[in-house]
C-alpha cells in the first residue's frame, strides 16, 4: 500500500409550526442533501467511475476457453466516459472457436493480504434483494460493431458457496453509439450474490474473414437499481468528481467526517430525520468498527469512503477486523497500487467534536440511546488530548496505521468545537438525568468545556479584533502565519454573548481583512470567494440581530446556489489558504502540498448554505428549543419508523388525525389502547402529512 498527502435507527420527525415557514422549501440545500442520500439506497454500483468508493464488485476473474487465449486487457480509466469521469474499455483478440471474459466479483480479503477474486470458495455474496434490474451503457470501438454476452450472477457454480441465480442479456449488437441496456431482475434470487457483473464474447459471434478478430469496447455505469431506498447507513461524497487529468481529482471519493457531521446537523435541522439517521448511523459504524483502533483510543478519522461505510462481506483489515469501516483510497492507474491519504487516515481533534455535535441533534429529536452514548464516547476521547500544561486540547493523531504520532499544536477551532459540543453534552445529560457508560458526571465535561474556552479566550487578540488561528506544532508559541476566516466566524457562534470579546470589533476585522468579490475568502490574500466561511458569516449576522444584513447576504448565497440547491467550495479554481498540509510519500520522503479549494460541489459549504437558509447557529453552547422551528403542542410527539406514524404525548381521549396535504383524512384514532398513550398508523408513501390531536396541528414528512 501507497500514500498520499492531500491539501436500529428511529427517525423522528419534530412537530413543526404551520403557519410558519416550510423547512422543506426555506432549505433547498437540505433538499439537495437529502436527495444524495437518497440516491446512494436506490442505487448500487458496479462501477461508476474508476476508483470510487461506491463501486461494489471490485475483484476481476478472467474467464477464457483455453491457457492459449490471450488474456483480455481491461483499463479502466478510459476517459470516454458515457458519464463521470472514466469508463472501462476492453480489447481482445479472439480466432477460431475461442472465447474470453471477465467477472466483476465481491472477492475476499484475509488479514494483511492483498483482495483477491473468489469463485465461490468462501462465502462473501452480497444480498441484493429489492434489485429491480441491473443497468449498465456500452458501445463498440474499432469494430462497426461488436457482439459480447453481459450477465450477472452465476459465479461459483459447483463450488461451496455458488450465487443464488444468473441473469444475461444474450449476445447483443454494439454499436458505436452508447447503448443503455437493463437485465430485468424482478423475478431473480438475488439472496447471494458474488458475481455481480460479467461479460462473455466469442469468435464465432464476431465473424471476420482474415481468421482472427479484434474487439474493443467501452462499458459504463454499471449500477443495480432498487425501487426504494435501501435501508442502512451510507456516506455521501465530500465533492463532486471531476476528471483524472484535473487538479484534486484523488478526492473525487472521499467523505470527510467534518462534512458528514455537517450533512447530519443540515439535515436534522430540515426535518429531514430519514436521511441525517442514515448518515449518523454511518459515523456510529465508524466509531465502532474502526479497522485497526478503538473508539476510546481514536475516536473517527478525518475521512472514509463513500457510500455503504461498512466493509465488503468476506473482507478483513490487516488486524483482522471484519467488518470496519472503509477509508478513502486511490488506485493509481500505472502501477495498480493502492494508494491512501495521510489526512485522511489521520484523527483531528476538531472533526471529532463536530460528531458530537451532530450526535447530540439526533439524540434531541430521535430518543435514541445509542447516539448520545457516542457523544460521550467522543467526548471521554477528546479529554486524552487535553493539555494540562499548554492549555487547550491537541490537535489529535497523524500519520498511517502503524506510525501515528499525537499532535504537537493546539487549534483555537478545535477548541472553539469542544466548548460548544460539552457544554451541550452537559446539558442534555443533566436535563435528561443520563449517565453515561463511563459514569464521568456532567461536571466532568463542563469543566473540559471551560478549559477549551480558556485557551480560544487566550488566543483573541483584541487590539486587532481576531481569533489567532492556534499554536505552532510545539504547542505554546501563537500561529501568526495565516489569519483563517472560519476561526474568527465560529468564535462569533460560540462566544457572541461573552464578555470577554467584542463582537463588533472581529466583524469589523473580518470586513477589512477576508471581504471580496461581496463575499469572502479562507484568507486575508482576498483571491476569491470561499463559500463555506461565507455562509458561516451570514449566519454571524443572524446571531448578533443583524436581520437586515442576514437577508441581503443570504440572497447573494442563494444567487450563487446551483438549480439544485447545492453550492460550490469557492468560486474559481485554485483558491488558497496559506495552510500547507505536511504528509510524507510512498518512500517515506516529506512532503506537503498547500491545502486550496476548487470550484467544485461542496457537501460541507450546502450544509452550511441550508444552515444559513434556516437561519441556524450549530454552535450555540446554550442550545435550547429556540434554536429549533418550535412546535405547537409542547406534549404531543410523533416519529417515523419503517413507513408507520407514531404518535404520543396526546391523553387517551383526544382523537388523533392523520391528512394529506390535500386536506384528506387517511387515518384515524380516536383513543389509545388501554395503559398507552402511543398510536401508529401506517403511512401510504413518502411525503408530507399532516397530524391533528385535538385543537393541535403540526406537519411530519417521511
Amino acid at each position: 500500500m501507497k500514500h498520499f498527502i492531500l491539501c436500529l435507527c428511529i427517525v423522528a420527525l419534530c412537530p413543526a409550526v404551520m403557519a410558519g415557514d416550510n423547512l422543506l422549501e426555506k432549505a433547498s440545500a437540505a433538499h439537495w442533501l437529502a436527495n444524495q442520500v437518497d440516491a446512494l439506497g436506490l442505487k448500487l454500483y458496479v462501477y461508476s467511475d474508476y476508483s470510487d468508493s461506491r463501486n461494489h464488485f471490485t475483484q476481476r476473474g478472467v474467464m477464457k476457453s483455453g491457457a492459449g487465449v490471450e488474456t483480455p486487457q481491461m483499463n479502466e480509466a478510459r476517459t470516454e466516459a458515457y458519464s463521470g469521469t472514466s469508463a472501462i474499455g476492453v480489447n481482445l483478440s479472439l480466432k477460431g472457436d475461442e472465447w474470453a471474459g471477465f467477472y466483476f466479483g465481491n472477492g475476499v480479503q484475509t488479514p494483511g493480504a492483498e483482495p483477491r477474486y473468489d469463485w465461490g470458495e468462501l462465502q462473501a455474496g452480497l444480498n441484493l434483494a429489492g434489485a429491480t434490474r441491473l443497468v449498465f451503457h456500452a458501445r463498440s470501438e474499432g469494430n462497426p460493431t461488436t457482439r459480447v454476452n453481459f450477465f450477472v450472477g452465476g459465479n461459483g457454480s459447483g463450488a461451496r458457496y455458488p450465487d443464488s441465480d444468473r441473469r444475461e442479456t444474450g449476445y447483443v449488437t454494439l454499436t458505436s453509439e452508447w447503448q443503455r441496456f437493463e437485465i430485468d431482475l424482478r423475478n431473480a434470487d438475488l439472496s447471494y450474490i458474488s458475481g455481480g457483473f460479467g461479460w462473455v464474447t466469442n469468435y464465432l459471434s464476431n465473424p471476420t474473414s482474415r481468421g482472427e478478430v479484434s474487439l474493443g469496447f467501452l462499458v459504463d455505469d454499471i449500477y443495480y437499481e432498487f425501487a426504494t431506498p435501501r435501508p442502512g447507513a451510507v456516506f455521501p461524497a465530500s465533492y463532486e468528481p471531476v476528471a483524472l487529468d484535473r487538479d484534486g481529482y484523488f478526492i473525487n471519493s472521499v467523505a470527510y467526517s467534518y462534512d458528514l457531521a455537517m450533512t447530519v446537523l443540515a439535515l436534522a435541522y430540515a426535518d429531514r430525520m430519514e436521511q441525517a439517521c442514515k448518515v449518523a448511523d454511518g459515523l456510529l459504524f465508524a466509531l465502532n468498527h474502526d479497522r485497526k483502533f478503538s473508539s476510546s483510543e481514536r475516536g473517527l478519522r478525518n475521512g472514509y469512503a463513500p457510500g455503504n461505510p461498512s466493509s465488503f462481506p468476506g473482507w478483513a483489515s490487516s488486524s483482522g477486523k471484519s467488518p470496519f469501516a472503509r477509508l478513502m483510497g486511490f488506485l493509481d492507474v500505472n502501477s495498480g497500487e493502492w494508494w491512501e491519504d495521510y489526512y485522511s487516515d489521520s484523527f483531528s481533534t476538531g472533526n471529532n467534536a463536530w460528531a458530537i455535535l451532530a450526535f447530540l441533534e439526533v439524540w434531541r429529536r430521535s430518543g435514541t440511546t445509542s447516539y448520545l452514548e457516542a457523544a460521550c464516547t467522543l467526548a471521554d476521547y477528546l479529554h486524552t488530548l487535553k493539555d494540562n500544561t499548554n492549555g487547550g486540547f491537541k490537535g489529535g493523531w497523524e500519520g498511517f496505521d502503524d506510525n501515528q504520532k499525537k499532535a504537537g499544536y493546539i487549534s483555537t477551532e478545535h477548541c472553539i468545537d469542544i466548548f460548544s459540543a460539552l457544554t451541550q453534552l452537559a446539558d442534555e445529560l443533566e436535563k435528561n438525568a443520563r449517565t453515561p457508560p463511563s459514569g464521568h458526571t456532567p461536571q466532568f465535561y463542563r469543566e473540559d468545556a471551560a478549559h477549551a474556552r480558556e485557551f480560544v479566550l487566550r488566543m483573541y487578540d483584541a487590539s486587532q479584533g481576531l481569533f489567532y488561528t492556534g499554536t505552532q506544532s510545539e504547542g505554546t508559541t501563537p500561529n501568526r502565519d495565516v489569519y483563517p476566516l472560519d476561526v474568527n466566524t465560529w468564535g462569533l457562534m460560540a462566544f457572541h454573548d461573552d464578555p470577554a470579546i467584542d463582537p463588533a470589533r472581529i466583524l469589523a476585522t473580518i470586513e477589512s481583512r477576508f471581504a471580496a468579490e461581496g463575499m469572502y475568502d479562507f484568507n486575508d490574500d482576498k483571491d476569491g470567494i470561499w463559500w463555506e466561511g461565507s455562509l458561516q458569516k451570514i449566519i454571524v449576522e443572524k446571531v448578533l440581530g443583524h436581520t437586515a444584513k442576514y437577508a441581503e447576504q443570504l440572497a447573494v448565497a442563494n444567487a450563487a446556489a446551483q438549480n439544485n440547491g447545492s453550492i460550490t467550495a469557492a468560486n474559481r479554481d485554485g483558491l488558497s489558504t496559506g495552510i500547507w498540509l505536511e504528509g510524507v510519500q510512498a518512500d517515506g520522503s516529506p512532503k506537503g502540498n498547500e491545502w486550496k479549494y476548487n470550484q467544485r460541489i461542496h457537501t460541507g459549504a450546502t450544509a452550511w448554505l441550508a444552515l444559513a437558509q434556516l437561519g441556524v447557529n450549530p454552535l450555540e453552547p446554550k442550545r435550547s428549543a429556540s434554536a429549533l422551528a418550535p412546535p405547537l403542542s409542547a406534549q404531543a410527539q410523533s416519529f417515523v419508523h419503517q413507513g408507520r406514524l407514531y404518535v404520543w404525548g396526546v391523553a387517551g381521549n383526544v382523537p388523533v388525525r392523520i391528512y394529506n396535504l390535500l386536506g384528506q383524512e387517511i387515518a384515524r384514532s380516536k383513543s389509545s389502547p388501554a395503559g398507552n398513550d402511543q398510536r401508529s398508523f401506517a403511512l401510504p408513501g413518502r411525503g408530507a402529512y399532516i397530524v391533528t390531536a385535538g385543537t393541535e396541528k403540526w406537519k411530519v414528512v417521511y
